[in-house]
């Protein structure tokens, strides 16, 4: 309880602060990763050739879900909605944005609604390295992608950050 106000009255500046606060979640995003890719090649999951695309698509999605729990924490008044939020934003984004199933067997105005998830670009660019043997070249519109929108979200909750 109150740890936001506890830390704001350090002497670091609100960039720090929040900076801090990101690296953490990211921190953990990414452990989560890596962990759910070792388990998959310990059981033998062939997961291509190109192990920086993957680091890429990974590093980029991460950020991007980061932002976006940054962006909407703002609004949130407790823990429980936060995680309530979480629970809900997992369950939509993830069939929308093809980890359910693939986009190509949905109706094309459900594959234009995708677009609006992260969980698709980063699908896409999971898909093409490890199915199609891409590389770092060919998944770079949706490393893009994840990332323009992960700057965006980001600059979302800078702006609109406050400690009460």
């Amino acid at each position: 309880q109150w740890t936001l106000q506890r830390l704001a009255v350090m002497p670091i500046t609100r960039a720090q602060l929040l900076g801090g606060k990101i690296l953490t979640y990211f921190t953990l995003g990414m452990i989560q990763y890596l962990i759910i890719f070792a388990v998959g090649v310990a059981v033998g999951l062939d997961l291509g050739d190109d192990w920086i695309g993957l680091l890429l698509v990974m590093i980029a999605f991460v950020l991007c879900i980061t932002a976006l729990a940054f962006a909407l924490a703002i609004y949130m008044q407790n823990e429980e909605q936060a995680a309530g939020t979480a629970r809900l934003l997992a369950l939509t984004l993830a069939p929308l944005g093809g980890a359910w199933w693939p986009l190509e067997i949905v109706p094309g105005f459900m594959q234009a609604i995708a677009k609006a998830s992260p969980i698709a670009w980063a699908m896409q660019g999971f898909k093409e390295i490890i199915f199609y043997g891409g590389s770092v070249l060919s998944i770079l519109p949706e490393v893009g992608i994840l990332i323009a929108a992960a700057a965006l979200l980001f600059g979302v909750a800078i702006w609109q950050f406050r400690v009460e």
